[in-house]
């Protein structure tokens, strides 16, 4: 999940919890688990996705859900039960005995982690009693930690739209080339993921672009400057620019690729609680010509 290490008490030693206290026997029945596969519109199978981003009208909206291991999908949260781990397991906080229980194996853990007491088996077949019962250590709230990763995960990132100076003709060596990425796909995006009354919310924030030319060449920048019409020709950009010295090392015709990759950083909330995730990127290319200009000398 989301940040955490995950700590387990092996399967051999968990299955000594059900024999251990009333409270974990008491996971001995799933009751009347949803069945996603029959009703896939049940609340407890869909993951409502809200992207403001996400349609040429500025937003958009969807669904997604949890699957086991074999794709099929799976409640991801079960009343009594928990959340979904990915792992064959729903989880929640374990208390009392059980709670004891796992510190006495495992040890007590710093917070914000928490022990959780994992209930394992098949919700929709009821394997039981030949699931079992497993602890292990998560962030706070794994149900916020599973609707982070989905907001993550559906972030719909642009594809910097790029601009150069000159925008039309060839860039001339010694020159200075204006680089910069424009506003519409240099602002932050984001997407909500909700159920069941919990809702997170991902945020991705553009943090710089780096550059390549073509030539060998890499700059790092913020977005860049727009090219002013009106303003010197032979001015370099105040933030982010290159000059070309050769038309050489191109591809036929001193044609040459350039390359801004943004980098997002991703952070998100919800539920009472925050975090980052690494960093995403997005791409585009231009082709630019360079040449060379000539010069006349007259007496």
């Amino acid at each position: 999940m989301l940040g955490w290490g995950r700590r387990l008490i092996a399967a051999g030693i968990a299955a000594a919890a059900v024999v251990f206290g009333s409270a974990a026997a008491a996971q001995a029945s799933w009751g009347d688990p949803v069945n996603c596969v029959t009703d896939p519109t049940n609340p407890a199978c869909v993951i409502t996705i809200t992207d403001p981003g996400g349609s040429s009208s500025g937003g958009g909206s969807g669904t997604s859900g949890c699957h086991d291991s074999s794709g099929r999908l799976v409640p991801c949260f079960v009343e009594g039960k928990g959340w979904w781990g990915g792992d064959g397991c729903y989880y929640q906080h374990a208390t009392g005995d059980d709670l004891a229980f796992a510190e006495a194996l495992g040890g007590p853990v710093p917070p914000p982690a928490y022990w959780y007491l994992g209930t394992c088996g098949d919700p929709i077949d009821d394997w039981w009693p030949s699931g079992y019962t497993r602890f292990s250590v998560f962030g706070p709230n794994i149900g916020i930690e599973l609707l982070a990763a989905e907001a993550v995960k559906r972030l719909t990132l642009p594809a910097p739209q790029i601009g150069v100076n000159p925008d039309a003709g060839a860039q001339m060596v010694f020159v200075p080339t204006w680089l910069w990425v424009e506003p519409a796909t240099f602002t932050s995006r984001s997407a909500t993921a909700s159920l069941g009354g919990l809702s997170v919310t991902a945020v991705a924030t553009p943090a710089r672009v780096t550059w390549t030319t073509g030539d060998g060449t890499s700059v790092m920048c913020g977005r860049g400057t727009p090219w002013t019409p009106g303003g010197d020709p032979a001015a370099e950009s105040p933030d982010c620019g290159h000059t070309y010295t050769t038309t050489s090392h191109s591809q036929a015709g001193g044609i040459f690729t350039v390359r801004a990759t943004v980098t997002w950083d991703i952070s998100w909330s919800g539920g009472g609680q925050t975090g980052t995730e690494p960093a995403l990127t997005s791409t585009s290319i231009v082709q630019v010509r360079v040449a060379e200009s000539s010069v006349v000398n007259t007496q």
